[in-house]
C-alpha cells in the first residue's frame, strides 16, 4: 500500500514525462530542418536555405519556450482547478488489480486494462488511453521492493 498527496511539482513532472517523446521528435525534426537549411544555403539556394534554417531554429526555440513557460503556467492552473489533488490518495495492488481510493471515490482496475506505462526517476504514469493517465510519485513508495513489484505489474500494460 502507498499513500500520498499530489503536488504541483508532481503534475509538472508527469506532464514532462508524458510529452517527452513528442519533445524529442520536435527537437530532432527542427535540428534536421536547420541542418538541411544550412546545407541548402551554402550549396543550393540561399533564400531557401535561410528560410529552412530559420524554421528549424524557430521550432527549437518555440518548443523550448512552450515547455518552460506555457506548460508550467497551465499545470498551476489545472492544479488549482482540480481540488482532489489536495486530498490524499491511497493505492493498493496485487498481481491482478490496482485499487485507488481518494476523498471523492475509489476505483479498481485490472493491470491488463492499462494502455501503457511510463516512468522516469520521479514518477510512474499509468495510461488509460493515449492522453489520459494516473500519476504515482515514486516518493510515495516505502522501499525499492515496492517500486520493483509495482513496476513489474505495471509493465504488463505494455504487453498489449
Amino acid at each position: 500500500m502507498i499513500s500520498g498527496t499530489i503536488t504541483i511539482s508532481d503534475v509538472l513532472e508527469a506532464q514532462r514525462l508524458h510529452r517527452s517523446t513528442a519533445v524529442r521528435w520536435c527537437y530532432a525534426i527542427s535540428g534536421i530542418t536547420a541542418l538541411i537549411g544550412a546545407l541548402a544555403y551554402f550549396h543550393f539556394d540561399q533564400e531557401i536555405g535561410f528560410v529552412s534554417s530559420c524554421a528549424g531554429i524557430g521550432g527549437t526555440l518555440g518548443e523550448f519556450i512552450y515547455s518552460r513557460t506555457y506548460i508550467p503556467w497551465k499545470v498551476r492552473r489545472i492544479y488549482k482547478q482540480q481540488k482532489d489533488f489536495a486530498s490524499p490518495f491511497t493505492y493498493t495492488w496485487n498481481s491482478e488489480f490496482i485499487e485507488a481510493q481518494g476523498i471523492c471515490g475509489q476505483s479498481k482496475r485490472a493491470w491488463k486494462n492499462y494502455a501503457k506505462f511510463k516512468e522516469n526517476e520521479n514518477i510512474f504514469l499509468l495510461y488509460h488511453a493515449d492522453n489520459i493517465f494516473e500519476m504515482l510519485p515514486k516518493n510515495w513508495f516505502g522501499n525499492e521492493g515496492q517500486l520493483d513489484e509495482f513496476r513489474r505489474f505495471a509493465s504488463r500494460s505494455n504487453e498489449v
